[in-house]
């Protein structure tokens, strides 16, 4: 159960309780009033999850990474592939939490709401998440891989010295095993 849902939970109870004097009446009502605002807060800070994603951030990335090796997926709501390679690196990471995955909306960050909805569903939701945050798509796409002309799901690798290999369309577990150079449980 998420944080929000737990906050609900007992704002629920609080209601049912019997007022009987106005000291009490008062007591519930700041209690409603403070789970009201931690729900809202929980709430605002589940929804908001992505960092923005702008020309500088994928060299941010990789220098989190540095020495060691990791996996990006870029994807979009609006893109069907996307959504079944997202269910799949969802099932991977349950059986595999270590695996390091970045994953790069390319939707706009005010889509954000949405694209959590779809974190969520595929339980990818507490991993790191970035989400455009630049109208000039090509400029970003651009500081990700010059190569790269926007068709998803795209993946990016990277061994531990950042030797870059990547891939147009869903994601294999095949691939991925040949990637981290070890067998994984889906």
């Amino acid at each position: 159960m998420n944080m929000a849902m737990s906050f609900k939970n007992l704002l629920i109870e609080v209601r049912v309780y019997p007022v009987t004097s106005t000291r009490h009446r008062k007591s519930v009502v700041w209690q409603q009033l403070v789970l009201a605002l931690l729900l809202a807060v929980a709430s605002y800070s589940h929804a908001d999850n992505f960092k923005p994603f702008t020309a500088d951030s994928f060299a941010e990335i990789k220098a989190s990474f540095q020495g060691s090796e990791f996996l990006v997926g870029l994807w979009s709501v609006d893109c069907p592939p996307c959504l079944v390679e997202l269910n799949m690196m969802g099932a991977l990471l349950e059986n595999n939490p270590d695996l390091p995955f970045v994953l790069i909306s390319t939707d706009p960050i005010s889509d954000r709401e949405s694209a959590m909805e779809f974190l969520e569903d595929f339980n990818l939701h507490g991993r790191e998440s970035w989400m455009f945050a630049d109208s000039f798509t090509e400029r970003l796409r651009f500081s990700i891989d010059p190569n790269w002309y926007g068709e998803l799901p795209r993946s990016y690798f990277f061994d531990s010295e950042h030797v870059m290999q990547s891939h147009s369309g869903i994601m294999t577990m095949e691939l991925l095993a040949k990637w981290f150079d070890r067998e994984l449980s889906l």
